[in-house]
């Protein structure tokens, strides 16, 4: 699975409902630029910030999604800078990080 993600030009989430996207987290810490819907639930939403390290599009919008896939075929160095930008989430989300949110999180009881 890992060299068919790797050998991917973009990232495409079309999901209706969503909560930490596993995929997506996969694809992003590989440096893939990723389309997302953004699913009420909040998922993508708290891993993608549009524009920066991806692009966010509503739920069900095939225009949105048409058009956020030109844009990154069509602009090679932007695809490539959200892809940038989304290896990040490595740090974020790496077990030293979580690990200390948690004992922040138990330390407040």
């Amino acid at each position: 699975m890992f060299d068919y993600i790797n050998s991917s030009a973009i990232f495409v989430m079309t999901s209706n409902f969503e909560g930490m996207p596993n995929a997506l987290l996969e694809a992003m810490a590989l440096g893939l630029p990723c389309i997302s819907t953004d699913c009420p639930c909040g998922g993508p939403r708290s891993l993608i910030e549009t524009g920066k390290n991806g692009l966010l599009i509503p739920v069900g919008d095939i225009e949105a999604l048409e058009k956020a896939l030109r844009v990154l075929l069509k602009s090679p160095d932007f695809a490539d800078s959200l892809g940038r930008e989304a290896t990040l989430i490595r740090g974020k989300l790496d077990i030293e990080n979580i690990g200390r949110q948690w004992l922040e999180y138990m330390s407040s009881f």
